[in-house]
């Protein structure tokens, strides 16, 4: 098994048992994060991020679908899963209170590897199914 492979399966392990020092041990100090809602750069950011969503989905859970992977990347298809039982925020910057509703959400990340941790973590996933899937409306300038 690769490098890339053990740390990307190490770190989904990691967030299913929602263990956020295991979580940031995956990442090199100046890992940078990135997903449809932005960037976290570094650990602490790092962490800041991971704590937010587990907060907003105590129950999140990743389930892996398929894994690519070469020597120093590898691409992970998976599904989210998890009950939004905390608060998040809408693009508008507007909190969204927590639903209670169930989402589940098909995604792909992709994790490039140096020195055995990762460094730079890019996430895909469709945004306006997870807020759909919350009950959000979201309005697009005058448009809604």
């Amino acid at each position: 098994m690769s490098v890339a492979r053990e740390v990307t399966d190490r770190l989904l392990a990691a967030l299913n048992d929602h263990d956020l020092d295991a979580v940031v041990r995956c990442f090199g100090p100046e890992a940078v994060y990135f997903n449809v809602a932005g960037m976290a750069e570094g650990h602490d950011q790092i962490r800041a991020y991971y704590a937010y969503i587990l907060a907003a989905y105590p129950d999140m859970h990743y389930t892996v679908q398929s894994k690519v992977t070469d020597e120093d990347a590898t691409v992970t298809e998976w599904r989210l899963t998890g009950t939004h039982s905390g608060i998040l925020l809408a693009p508008d910057g507007e909190t969204i209170e927590p639903s209670h509703r169930r989402i589940s959400l098909q995604g792909c990340s992709v994790s490039t590897v140096e020195d055995g941790v990762i460094v730079s973590y890019r996430v895909y996933f469709n945004e306006l199914s997870h807020y759909a899937q919350l009950g959000v409306r979201i309005r697009f300038g005058d448009v809604a």
